[in-house]
Order: C-alpha cells, then sequence, then structure tokens
C-alpha cells in the first residue's frame, strides 16, 4: 500500500463520516421539526379545551343561578303559604270562638228563660226569617245580621287585625 492509497482511504473515510454527520445533523433537525409541530398542535388543543371549558362553566354558572333564582320563589310561595294557612287557622279560631260564644249565650238565655221556645210574637223564630236561608252549619241566618255587623261575627271590625 502506497503512502497514495492510505490518503484516499482516509479522505474516503473523512467523507463518510461528514456525509453521515449531516444525515444525522438532518434527521436531528427534521425530529425536532417534528417535535415542534406536535408541541403546536397540543398547544392549540389545550387553549380549544380551555375555552370549552369556560363556556360550559359560565353554562353552569347561568343554570346554577337561575336554580337559585327559583328555589327563591319556591321559597317564598312556600312562606306566603304558611302565612296564609296562619291566617286561615286565626279565622276558623275566631270562628269557632265566636261560635262557642253564641253556645254560651243561648244556654245562658235557656237557663234564664226555660220556657221560652225562640219564636216571637209574629210566629218567626229568633234570628231567622221564614224564607228557609241558612248557614254552613244548617242554622237559620236572620238577613239583618248578613252582613258581618254582628258583635260575634269574624268579619265584625273588633274582630279584624289592622296592620
Amino acid at each position: 500500500m502506497s503512502g497514495m492509497t492510505i490518503v484516499w482511504i482516509v479522505v474516503a473515510i473523512a467523507v463518510l463520516v461528514i456525509v453521515i454527520a449531516l444525515i444525522a445533523g438532518a434527521m436531528s433537525r427534521r425530529s425536532q421539526h417534528r417535535a415542534q409541530q406536535q408541541a403546536y398542535e397540543h398547544d392549540q388543543q389545550a387553549r380549544a379545551s380551555a375555552a370549552e371549558a369556560d363556556k360550559q362553566r359560565a353554562v353552569a354558572d347561568e343554570v346554577d343561578a337561575r336554580a337559585r333564582k327559583a328555589q327563591a320563589a319556591a321559597d317564598e310561595k312556600t312562606a306566603e303559604a304558611r302565612r296564609l294557612a296562619a291566617g286561615a287557622t286565626e279565622r276558623r279560631d275566631a270562628a269557632e270562638n265566636a261560635r262557642a260564644q253564641s253556645d254560651e249565650h243561648r244556654t245562658q238565655a235557656q237557663n234564664l228563660w226555660p220556657d221560652h221556645d225562640g219564636t216571637r210574637n209574629d210566629g218567626v223564630q229568633n234570628g231567622a226569617q221564614n224564607d228557609g236561608a241558612q248557614n254552613r252549619e244548617g242554622q237559620p241566618v236572620d238577613p239583618d245580621w248578613d252582613d258581618g255587623r254582628h258583635p260575634h261575627d269574624p268579619r265584625h271590625p273588633r274582630h279584624s287585625r289592622r296592620d
């Protein structure tokens, strides 16, 4: 082997090393470019997912606000129903008290005047006319007291509450 052959072998090996280095560099740049492209795509997907999550959160907040508003309205209706029920109970109690007082007065009248049969001189029974009008309990109604002026009527001004 001559010296020139050795030089050509060394040059060929050097060229081969340089070509391999250039190919490796190109592949490295291509791999790096591919990695950057994938990173960009993942970043875009993350932004889109974040936007969708924000949109879903806004919708959830809106639905929650409507639910709270509906609950407040339901609570208000419940409170109104309780107030009305309490008022009805109060009026019912007043009516029962008025009925009890009426029965007590009737009993006292019977005790004081046992022979009295409850008729007036004109043949009409006390507290009712002959037209057959009756209240809810089936008792005769005196039309003179039908407007709520009777002192024991719950509609009487002394029984009504003034707020």
